[in-house]
């Protein structure tokens, strides 16, 4: 920690600066995303990466700190039921309609994307299968599935912080695509407007981010519960787990019930279906949730060196790229076939590669206010089945390529 302390402003021992730091650098990114309009372009959690991933590699903040370890492993597991708490499966699939289908081709476009990279890449890449495996769960849900990926897959923490960096540049990158293709007239051509896609702008217009994170009453009763029950679900996913977990169970056993963010997502999905009037009265959850995950993105960015990257991992930028290459040509290329417009086929893919809130600030920032709400219910299915995919799909491939 010493030798930390040494080659950054803020000594990792000092846990106090270093919590307010992350808790301020996440305030501003939603306060920059709600008030100014090219943050809210950006979107906040890609405003919380570069703030993090700045503030590292200015060398403000120590690439590792005792504080980060709380992050990951109370505050982010808390984040997926309250993220989940208010989600009910039929409600996602009433609700989000035709996105919903479009959204399932943009999750196959990110699996057949992962095998394709481990199939290029594997004989340059360490532990290729594992970032596979991760980058699968996080480019179908979000960056909670990544980080469940890596506790379940655990790569080395060189690999991981390259794949940070790597995704966050090929991400940023790859919205940039995005959020440029309504102005293309080729791409116009290809998909032409039509009455269905007029009709996704609301007729009041947006009013951005700030707009659909719009106040609401919260009691004190609302939060007591919302976090009650995330600490019940969590604790229960974790002392289930760590049982199941142990060497004497049998290995089919072991390799669903001893994996924590299995456990948690199914039990997160399990109460609002259970108690879907219960859960239903409670408020907040969703607000406390997003500030938790905005936590997250900061952390995310503090390992993100891009030095490490540069020197140690450039493979590792075409990997991602392959990944989201693969979603951007399946996700366009079978959505023009079964007849999907090119906002959703937008939106969807923003969702897979970003996550729920990503995909409804662009929603927002485009004006696509219809869009708004199924962007948000799609990208947080992704979270529900994220963790799901993504492990099948590192066990599949460390199974074919063998790491």
């Amino acid at each position: 920690m010493e030798a930390e302390a040494a080659t950054s402003l803020i000594s990792p021992n000092d846990h106090w600066v270093i919590w307010t730091s992350i808790i301020v650098l996440a305030a501003l990114s939603i306060f920059l995303e709600q008030k100014t309009p090219i943050a809210e372009k950006l979107t906040g959690p890609v405003l919380a990466l570069v703030f993090g991933m700045a503030m590292s590699n200015l060398g403000i903040l120590p690439i590792k700190a005792a504080a980060y370890d709380i992050i990951w492993e109370y505050i982010v597991p808390l984040a997926i039921p309250l993220l989940l708490m208010q989600i009910n499966l039929r409600q996602i699939i009433k609700e989000a309609g035709r996105m919903f289908g479009a959204f399932h081709i943009s999750a196959l476009g990110t699996v057949v994307g992962a095998f394709f990279a481990v199939l290029l890449l594997y004989s340059f890449i360490n532990e290729a299968a594992k970032v596979a495996g991760v980058m699968t769960g996080s480019y179908i849900g979000g960056g909670v599935n990544f980080l469940a990926m890596v506790s379940t897959f655990k790569p080395t923490q060189n690999t991981i912080n390259a794949t940070i960096v790597a995704d966050n540049v090929v991400m940023a990158l790859y919205f940039i695509v995005l959020v440029t293709l309504p102005t293309s007239r080729l791409v116009r051509r290809i998909f032409p407007k039509t009455d269905v896609s007029r009709g996704f702008h609301g007729e009041t217009g947006s009013e951005g981010a700030k707009s659909f994170w719009k106040a609401k009453p919260i009691s004190l009763l609302d939060i007591s519960l919302a976090i009650a029950l995330a600490f019940v679900i969590s604790t229960l996913s974790v002392k289930i787990s760590n049982y199941f977990s142990r060497e004497d169970m049998p290995r089919i056993i072991s390799a669903i019930l001893g994996q924590r963010y299995l456990v948690l997502t199914t039990f997160s999905i399990a109460l609002p279906s259970v108690f879907p009037k219960f859960v239903r009265k409670i408020s907040g959850s969703n607000e406390l949730g997003t500030f938790f995950i905005y936590l997250f993105f900061v952390l995310l960015g503090i390992p993100a060196s891009l030095k490490i990257v540069i020197l140690n991992s450039p493979l590792l930028l075409v990997f991602c790229m392959v990944i989201l290459l693969m979603n951007f040509i399946t996700t366009f290329g079978l959505g023009k076939l079964f007849g999907f417009e090119l906002e959703e086929c937008i939106l969807v893919a923003a969702a897979t590669s970003g996550g729920p809130m990503s995909a409804a600030a662009i929603a927002i920032a485009k004006g696509w206010e219809k869009l708004v709400v199924p962007s948000f219910l799609v990208g947080i299915w992704g979270y529900v089945i994220g963790n799901y995919v993504g492990y099948c799909a590192g066990v599949s491939l460390i199974y074919l390529f063998g790491r």
